[in-house]
């Protein structure tokens, strides 16, 4: 008798987000569940199509894995050339759980510490952290802010996964006064497709 391991895909990882979103209204545990799933699908990338590992010239691509028929959650591949970055943006009011694929990304973190008016923002710098291949990450608003960017000499592979479908950041520049951010709408696209 042979000891066969099941491999756990993005067919698997969508069915049991699915589950927990189903049963479990609570942010913190949605999120929290998405980054262990999240985890779980990362010991393998197979199911990871060669189509969904494009990079762009014009910055990192944004390729569609999954998109809840009611909304609920996304799921995304994000693929960076070296040197690519984020500017600095939130997620929409939404819960998120992001995972590396294949190389290194460094985060900046922020914490949303007062929203001044609807076009200036306090905010604080938490931390600022390397995540290696296979490792995870959560963000919950207020502390959904952050700048993510190439670490190395690779192309590097995110997996991102959402409390519904983003078509919109925030996106912030720092004014002169420290601390206090100028927000604007930023509208995003996708390199839409099936699994």
């Amino acid at each position: 008798m042979t000891n066969q391991t099941t491999e756990y895909t993005l067919i698997d990882f969508i069915r049991d987000m699915t589950w927990v979103i189903e049963r479990n209204e609570s942010d913190d545990v949605r999120v929290a569940e998405a980054e262990r799933l999240l985890g779980e699908l990362l010991r393998t990338t197979s199911w990871l199509s060669p189509e969904k590992r494009k990079p762009s010239s014009e910055g990192y691509a944004r390729h569609s894995l999954y998109c809840d028929p009611q909304g609920r959650f996304e799921i995304i591949a994000l693929v960076w050339k070296p040197g690519q970055k984020t500017s600095l943006h939130d997620h929409d009011g939404t819960w998120g759980a992001e995972g590396v694929v294949a190389g290194q990304i460094k985060v900046t973190n922020y914490l949303r510490v007062d929203e001044i008016s609807e076009s200036l923002v306090k905010l604080r710098q938490t931390d600022t952290l390397i995540i290696n291949q296979q490792m995870t990450g959560k963000l919950l608003p207020p502390a959904d802010c952050h700048i993510l960017e190439t670490e190395g000499n690779q192309t590097a592979i995110t997996i991102h996964v959402y409390g519904k479908q983003l078509h919109k950041f925030r996106v912030f520049q720092p004014l002169q006064q420290e601390g206090i951010f100028s927000a604007h709408d930023s509208f995003v696209g996708y390199i839409p497709g099936p699994i």
